[in-house]
């Protein structure tokens, strides 16, 4: 199966933080999880916000679902 093309443009470390967000956490859990800071997690939010084409932290949450990446709690 082929990846999905939004996946591609990603880093490993943004896919993390896509699959961190899929799961609910807030910027200050995903920092604390991989021992970042806040800003750093914010730039990496919005980094890949910008590189799927999702308007909100929302629309990030749908597509990791729909790509299996993270699942409802």
């Amino acid at each position: 199966m082929r990846e999905d093309p939004r996946l591609s443009s990603l880093t490993d470390r943004e896919r993390e933080v896509l699959v961190a967000i899929g799961q609910g956490l807030t910027n200050g859990e995903i920092a604390q999880r991989f021992t970042l800071s806040e800003s750093t997690v914010k730039t990496h939010v919005g980094r890949i916000l910008a590189k799927i084409g999702a308007r909100d932290r929302v629309q990030a949450v749908i597509l990791a679902y729909n790509l299996r990446l993270a699942r409802p709690v």
